[in-house]
């Protein structure tokens, strides 16, 4: 055979290679920039949607809250003389908001509606005296703990003190089936439910309401986190609570520990990862316990929601 022959069955197979090889080039490409593309889109949307990377892309921190929970959150007038909401929970959620570098947002409802707020994501967060409840927890996600109820109060009951006298254990109230004011959608109204049938319970947009509902005579007790009614019944000369020996309403402490609320959503693990780190921080520092302090004493200022 010629060396001319040779050399032209040689360039045939590499002819009928080069197709397979082209080919083959061009499928590693594609599924090379196929898989890159992925894993780009794929992490472009994790920062995009990430719960943290939109507050910090809004500028602002959204907070649900229902100010008429003294000393967590309430109404005072400012030097301006116009209405502002304070409390220890607010120091609480402009602490987050510090440490997110945006601003705070404050929208305040009633509770049912800080309560629905959180549920359908039209607030950040919900930070108003929150308990965690099994109910809750289907609709909601928390915080760790941040603050004990058991502190300096506990979950109790005013009634007027012409009726004290009716009730010397708390047997003697469940047995009475007596009308029980509740702030509607709190742990409150969880907790008089025990006490008396679902029908001679009646709910209010505030715990005031209700007080104000039994200074009245329109009810005859109302369950309350004595924490915060304690400061508000000062005003009511003819009304007390009943002593935390006896009637106690969360004796196993159920209740007692606030928690911050989030929307139940996919993409909040490193929002609340922020807020538990916040709520670390400032146990830590003694920061909650001075904003507690603090908010007591503003609380004497404190003015109606309405």
């Amino acid at each position: 055979m010629s060396k001319q022959s040779k050399i032209s069955k040689q360039l045939k197979k590499y002819v009928l290679f080069l197709p397979l090889l082209l080919l083959l080039l061009i499928v590693t490409s594609a599924c090379s920039n196929n898989g890159d593309t992925s894993d780009g889109d794929s992490n472009q949307e994790t920062a995009e949607d990430d719960k943290l990377a939109e507050i910090k892309k809004a500028g602002k921190l959204v907070l649900g809250t229902s100010p008429d929970f003294p000393p967590f959150e309430f109404y005072v007038l400012n030097d301006s003389n116009q209405k502002e909401i304070v409390g220890s929970d607010i120091s609480l959620a402009q602490a987050i908001a510090d440490e997110i570098g945006v601003d705070l947002e404050i929208k305040a409802t009633d509770f049912n509606g800080v309560l629905a707020n959180i549920q359908t994501g039209s607030v950040d967060l919900g930070i108003s005296g929150f308990a965690k409840t099994e109910a809750r927890a289907d609709v909601m996600d928390f915080s760790e703990g941040y603050q004990q109820e058991v502190s300096d109060g506990y979950q109790g009951i005013i009634v007027p003190k012409a009726a004290v006298d009716k009730y010397k254990t708390l047997d003697d109230l469940k047995n009475a089936e007596i009308t029980i004011g509740a702030q509607g959608g709190s742990i409150q109204y969880e907790i008089a439910q025990k006490l008396t049938s679902e029908t001679n319970i009646k709910q209010y947009g505030t715990t005031d309401a209700a007080i104000m509902a039994l200074d009245s005579g329109d009810i005859d007790a109302v369950t309350v986190s004595t924490s915060s009614a304690s400061q508000v019944i000062s005003s009511f000369p003819d009304l007390t609570i009943l002593p935390k020996d006896g009637f106690d309403l969360d004796s196993d402490n159920v209740y007692g520990t606030n928690v911050v609320g989030f929307p139940k959503v996919d993409n909040n693990k490193s929002f609340i990862d922020l807020v538990n780190k916040v709520i670390q921080d400032n146990k830590g520092n003694g920061n909650i316990e001075k904003w507690k302090d603090e908010a007591k004493a503003q609380s004497t200022e404190a003015i109606d929601a309405e």
